[in-house]
């Protein structure tokens, strides 16, 4: 009973931790980017992939549509050279 509440303890102060971590990153006043690396050949295609994604509807998993009326909390997604 007694290593439990070291235990207890350091595992409180883990879980704080990784809370704080996330909760930055989770920030809602911070935009969030996606990037995806690709090589300098593949640049072109990725951007087109890229216009060509965004010209299609917003849907769920289930090919629901009627949530997204507001997109722009989305993330943005960009094309970057290795």
């Amino acid at each position: 009973m007694i290593r439990l509440i070291p235990t207890a303890i350091a595992a409180s102060v883990a879980a704080a931790g990784v809370f704080a971590a996330t909760d930055a990153q989770w920030d809602d006043s911070a935009p969030l980017v996606l990037e995806v690396e690709v090589a300098a050949k593949d640049l072109a295609r990725c951007e087109q992939t890229l216009r060509d994604l965004a010209a299609q509807p917003v849907v769920t998993d289930g090919g629901h549509s009627g949530f997204f009326a507001n997109t722009s909390d989305l993330p943005t997604v960009v094309c970057v050279v290795l």
